[in-house]
């Protein structure tokens, strides 16, 4: 469970971390001119995070798109609002509720009053000049939340009536009716990555190329990686296993095996999970509410590691035994880097934002999927 300090803890990470004004992986992220160079621009159907691609720009007059735009304070007070009868927040400027980059209101289910009043902390804590986009994190993971809870919601609502449509036809004796689906929906979701199907299908492929399923040969920075590995991710993998097995669709509920590469072994190849495990991952995936989608998104995305994501939902469950905290999930996943900087040093102004940079993501992640209760 979090406590009080363990989301303190997580709330300076961000805090702290996000006054490092540099081209950081979220950067790259969230603006356009980053995205054309070790970033590419996002294709159709593929994961993107807040800011869309350079040719789906949004123009509408959002709070968050007039901050991206003009890099400025607009606003004097920020507050979180609570409706009396839904009881989710709304996360203000002055008086008006800051919207997301696709005009949705920036709304916080009633079970993540933590997360809505960080959210007044972040905005708080910008500097009165020179804003950037990405020192806002936890904005940034809510915005893909709402937004993809809203396409999601009206592509749910358009295949509703069009089933519905069919049907009236075919009891007319009909051959049936296909509704097509609106072009500015269409272009909403593309605009943000909206295709739930394409996503989970991208997540996947982190587990076969995760990076705490490769193991360095035995001589590797001599020895000390492969033996941290050892004692770092095999506690991981035989928790996953049996986590993951609790979702297969096998009737028996065989113990599942994650397929791991041993280099010295099995040397330069790909790895592939069995078909077992790959169908109880996708189990798992389609059993998530799209705000612990995102931030297990963000959490693999961030350590490369499809393990990563899980370790970090399963931090956040109050009823989940998993022992493993925000530091150790972000140092198994970069466990390569500290080994290898442990050895030869940090190079300046990289190895040190990166190391900030991953936690600083984990931390926002960790907290937009916590719920502390109804």
């Amino acid at each position: 469970m979090l406590s009080s300090r363990t989301i303190a803890r997580s709330t300076n990470v961000i805090l702290k971390q996000s006054r490092i004004l540099v081209p950081t992986v979220t950067t790259r992220l969230l603006l356009p001119q980053f995205q054309s160079r070790t970033y590419a621009t996002p294709k159709k159907g593929t994961i993107s995070h807040f800011a869309p691609p350079p040719s789906y720009e949004s123009n509408k007059k959002t709070e968050t798109n007039r901050l991206e735009k003009t890099l400025t304070k607009f606003w004097e007070k920020v507050s979180a609002q609570q409706d009396p009868v839904s009881g989710t927040y709304h996360i203000k400027l002055d008086k008006q509720t800051i919207k997301t980059p696709l005009g949705y209101n920036l709304t916080i289910p009633k079970n993540k009053a933590a997360l809505a009043h960080l959210l007044v902390v972040e905005w708080q804590s910008l500097p009165d000049l020179a804003i950037k986009p990405y020192l806002v994190p936890l904005t940034s993971l809510v915005s893909r939340c709402i937004d993809l809870e809203m396409v999601q919601g009206k592509a749910q609502a358009q295949a509703q009536a069009q089933a519905q449509a069919g049907q009236e036809k075919l009891e007319d004796g009909d051959e049936g009716v296909t509704v097509p689906i609106d072009d500015k929906e269409r272009e909403m979701i593309a605009k943000i990555g909206g295709d739930l199907t394409a996503i989970k299908t991208q997540l996947l492929r982190y587990l076969d190329t995760d990076t705490l399923l490769v193991f360095a040969p035995e001589k590797d920075c001599d020895g000390e990686l492969r033996k941290r590995q050892e004692e770092t991710y095999r506690p991981i993998i035989q928790s996953m296993e049996a986590f993951l097995t609790k979702f297969s669709d096998a009737e028996t509920k065989e113990p599942l095996k994650l397929s791991f590469l041993d280099a010295d072994k099995d040397g330069m190849r790909g790895n592939l999970q069995p078909a077992d495990v790959r169908a109880a991952a996708l189990n798992y995936l389609n059993s998530l509410d799209i705000w612990s989608l995102v931030a297990l998104e963000n959490a693999t995305l961030v350590g490369k590691s499809f393990l990563t994501g899980i370790s970090l939902l399963r931090m956040c469950d109050v009823e989940d035994s998993y022992d493993v905290g925000l530091e150790e999930i972000a140092t198994a996943a970069t466990l390569e880097t500290v080994v290898q900087t442990g050895i030869w040093g940090e190079v300046e102004d990289t190895h040190d934002v990166n190391k900030v940079d991953i936690r600083r993501s984990l931390a926002a992640a960790s907290i937009v999927a916590y719920n502390h209760g109804a």
